[in-house]
């Protein structure tokens, strides 16, 4: 019988140091037993290849481990996060934030609320920021590197950039078919970095640790920061949109956001963090972030030769190459709301196209499609737009006779009324807060 892991019998997570050899990055973390219970060692590995030609930044590296620290910290949420090698201040309350935010739905789904606020310690460090006046190295007008995630998004950055005259570099995490679709209809270069969990926190996660929700795009962005300053290239160009910012429920006071990492409260926070260590904070920036998924969906329509490739389903992208969907389920709330976005746009024969179904004939999905219309419980833990946009979306279909007859539209229709309130009424907290510098501003023109 597999030995039953037990989270309450440790004391604290420890964050034990981190290396780089022949481009191959290694984290290491402890759980730190109490009495008498063996400690539990991790390694996180990076494989950036020949993507760092030269010496990485240290400050970035110091940084990966931190932000990686959260997958394995999870698996127990100890009280106390003991880094073992010298941080500044601002690196730690990096690290609380990153926690506190990051983690707030694998919390709230785990009745965990003491997850989010672990004591941090360890050694402190002076801030290394260079003296006034030495040069930071970064060159804003270089080739931007921007991830690549199979979705609309990162298409719709691509293609914007391209028609203004950018070349951009294009980046990903790992391999997956969508992805390299997406790349190869591009034409565009590209690079792959290659990350790896370890399997001793696959293992215990069988054994009854705490599992869920991390904050997988602070990983990537900071990946991706790493790839963009080793090779002299500009800024890391991300596809995260305004909806990013509206978190899914109030929980004791805070806003529980799946897609935390990826709204306006961790790009501040990241770059906050490049300034703190006298970078320049531009490094890093989100194009779409003004934008609401229907504009983005909009210009998405312009680009047809990504219809058949691009993928926003979570299924094919799971990192267990056996649990791996082809293509669209059908069934999550991602496939759901891309389903209902594009709808009006597309119609309905190229979306069942793209789908291979049409997700509005199968009434098991009706709960996920009133949550995502704002007619449900709440926001779906999923990266999936404002429940306006939703609405607006549906409101569309309901009006257009080559939808009609199918079970969800007629499900829906009679409930037209509590639609357009929920379509005419924007999110207060979607925060129009952008950093876009103007050169690349252009382009949403």
């Amino acid at each position: 019988m597999t030995e039953h892991f037990d989270p309450d019998a440790y004391r604290a997570f420890s964050i034990d140091g981190y290396d780089l050899t022949d481009g191959r990055f290694t984290a290491r973390y402890s759980l730190r037993g109490r009495d008498g219970t063996d400690d539990v060692h991790f390694a996180e590995v990076v494989d950036f290849g020949t993507d760092l030609p030269g010496r990485a930044d240290d400050r970035l590296l110091r940084l990966l481990a931190l932000t990686c620290s959260p997958s394995y910290y999870k698996a127990a949420v100890p009280p106390a996060i003991e880094i073992g090698f010298p941080t500044a201040e601002f690196e730690k309350q990096y690290l609380r934030e990153l926690i506190a935010g990051g983690l707030g739905e694998f919390a709230y789904r785990s009745s965990l609320p003491s997850a989010l606020t672990p004591d941090v310690v360890g050694p402190d460090a002076p801030t290394d920021r260079p003296a006034p006046g030495d040069p930071d190295g970064f060159d804003a007008t270089a080739r931007p590197l921007v991830p690549v995630g199979g979705g609309k998004d990162s298409v719709v950055t691509i293609e914007l950039l391209k028609r203004h005259g950018f070349d951009p570099m294009l980046f990903s995490v790992n391999e997956f078919d969508p992805i390299d679709r997406c790349i190869e209809i591009s034409g565009l270069d590209s690079t792959r970095v290659r990350r790896s969990i370890d399997r001793t926190l696959i293992d215990l996660n069988s054994r009854g640790a705490y599992n869920g929700h991390v904050p997988v795009t602070a990983i990537n962005s900071v990946i991706g920061l790493i790839v963009a300053d080793a090779r002299g290239l500009g800024p890391v160009v991300f596809s995260n949109e305004r909806s990013s910012n509206v978190g899914n429920v109030q929980w004791l006071g805070r806003d529980v956001n799946h897609q935390w990492s990826k709204s306006i409260s961790y790009e501040t926070l990241l770059r906050t963090t490049l300034t703190e260590h006298g970078m320049n904070p531009d490094r890093y920036f989100s194009l779409l972030r003004a934008l609401s998924e229907s504009e983005i969906a909009d210009r998405f329509r312009d680009f047809p030769q990504y219809f058949g490739a691009f993928i926003s389903c979570n299924r094919p992208f799971a990192l267990d190459p056996g649990r791996r969907a082809a293509s669209w389920c059908g069934h999550c709330p991602k496939c759901l709301f891309v389903f209902l976005l594009m709808g009006p746009r597309l119609g309905r024969v190229q979306l069942e196209k793209i789908f291979g179904r049409n997700v509005l004939q199968d009434t098991d999905n009706q709960p996920g499609v009133e949550d995502i219309v704002g007619l449900g419980a709440h926001k779906p833990f999923e990266c999936v737009g404002e429940y306006y946009e939703a609405a607006e979306a549906m409101l569309a279909i309901l009006d257009d006779g080559e939808w009609g007859g199918l079970p969800l539209v007629e499900a829906v229709r009679p409930r037209r009324a509590e639609l357009v309130t929920v379509a005419t009424t924007e999110d207060p907290t979607a925060s129009d807060v952008h950093y876009v510098p103007d050169r690349y501003a252009a382009t949403l023109d």
